[in-house]
């Protein structure tokens, strides 16, 4: 009964703890970034500031209406005289009235402030994209490096099983005599070391689960299993679609420059620029409004309507010196403005540049990774007449460890090889612009 028990407690205590680690996929990772990132929320509150700007300024081409009313008493008493007795008066006002004020002409500088606030509040919304873009690569890649980290730490717990497997075989062999002392030694000093590789490995896990999360902004403290299946199978099959993502460059370049949101950001702040020097030029113009109003007033409320008021008005006023402060405004718009147009060109060789530097890196991951796949099977054949030659008395223990030390890393380089080039596609589709959040 006591075993049934205890049993019954053991799986009860395992299915608590697992439902407690909470499976994140790279898809959940991603949706998470997005929605609690502090610069994925400043670049949104970013953008929301320059929609409202936008509407402010379409609000500028607007009447302005204002309502007033007031209501006073006013009153006085006086002591008395020979000639005049003593009393008090009194008197009131009550008015109501609206007035209106409409701009006319003001140098073009109102349409210039709404073209340039339109602008701006697109070229946000292309930051805003951008944001989002640079936030999810870096959770990719943070991502990746869990999973390589996963992988690369079964590697060296595979390798340190079979070390302690070794050590096993030689120490039993040593009894007998059928294994020299200096084996055992140096089968034990290679099991510690292959022990600290595992701790390595391990730390690294560790610490790359923390940046992850850290990332995310989740909780570092609570639990997360990291398995995504959609990652581990592009893992294993990872050249499967690596010429369709290739094409001709000076097309791949053409079509990035139609869609990639920090070059179309860049050109919005030219235009914005351009309307920044319209208003400082507006300052040149005079300007002219439309103002009116109509009230009505009386002593009390009874009599309200016994007055009635009304006006209309056109006002002109033409600059005739601002102390320089027209000029120097003209002047620094325009400097703003060349300066955008010399931003515009560099984004634009940054877009050449990263192209051109995105399908470097995936020809060399590619290369990398091919490479990486021949060594294993080189490496794997190599520990294997190595074991065989062991057993049968014609090779060393070192020549041994030097072929699985030779495997273990061959293993390794192959994972690396394989999350580096899922990396550099990543980034090649980022440099093209198809990836848009």
């Amino acid at each position: 009964m006591n075993k049934i028990t205890l049993t019954v407690l053991f799986f009860t205590a395992f299915t608590i703890s697992a439902l407690a680690q909470e499976n994140l996929t790279l898809q959940q990772a991603i949706q998470t970034a997005l929605n609690k990132n502090i610069d994925v929320i400043r670049a949104g509150n970013t953008m929301q500031a320059q929609q409202a700007n936008l509407t402010s300024a379409y609000g500028n081409l607007l009447p302005s209406v204002n309502a007033s009313a007031g209501w006073s008493r006013r009153g006085s008493s006086f002591d008395p005289t020979p000639l005049i007795p003593s009393g008090t008066s009194a008197s009131g006002s009550t008015s109501v009235g609206i007035s209106a004020n409409v701009t006319l002409f003001d140098g073009l500088r109102n349409t210039a402030n709404l073209s340039r606030a339109g602008n701006l509040a697109s070229s946000s919304e292309y930051d805003f994209q951008k944001q989002k873009q640079t936030i999810v690569l870096a959770v990719q890649q943070a991502y990746l490096t869990v999973l390589r980290n996963h992988q690369l730490l079964k590697v060296a717990q595979d390798n340190l099983k079979q070390s302690q497997e070794q050590l096993a075989r030689i120490t039993e062999s040593n009894k007998v005599g059928a294994v020299a002392k200096a084996d055992l030694y140096r089968q034990q000093v290679q099991t510690a070391n292959d022990e600290l590789s595992v701790i390595s490995a391990q730390s690294n896990y560790d610490n790359s689960q923390y940046d992850l999360l850290y990332l995310l902004a989740l909780d570092v403290d609570k639990t997360y299993t990291f398995e995504d299946q959609d990652v581990l199978a592009q893992v294993e099959n990872a050249d499967s679609t690596y010429k369709n993502e290739i094409d001709d460059y000076q097309e791949m370049v053409k079509q990035a420059l139609e869609i990639r949101p920090d070059y179309l950001s860049s050109k919005l702040a030219v235009d914005a620029a351009a309307s920044s020097v319209s208003m400082a030029r507006s300052g040149y113009f005079p300007s002219l409004s439309l103002n009116g109003g109509y009230g009505i007033g009386g002593t009390n409320f009874s009599d309200i309507s016994d007055v009635k008021s009304w006006n209309v008005g056109i006002s002109l006023s033409l600059p005739l010196f601002s102390g320089f402060q027209t000029k120097t405004s003209v002047q620094t718009s325009t400097l703003d403005y060349e300066y955008a147009q010399q931003n515009l060109q560099q984004a634009k060789r940054k877009v050449e540049k990263d192209i051109r530097t995105a399908l470097l890196n995936l020809e060399t991951a590619k290369k990398r990774l091919d490479v990486s796949a021949k060594n294993v099977i080189s490496a794997d054949e190599d520990r294997r007449i190595a074991e065989e030659r062991y057993n049968l008395g014609s090779n060393t223990l070192l020549d041994l460890l030097v072929a699985r030390a030779n495997y273990t890393q061959a293993i390794s380089n192959k994972v690396n090889s394989s999350y580096d080039f899922l990396y550099a596609k990543q980034q090649f589709r980022v440099a093209i612009g198809k990836d848009n959040f």
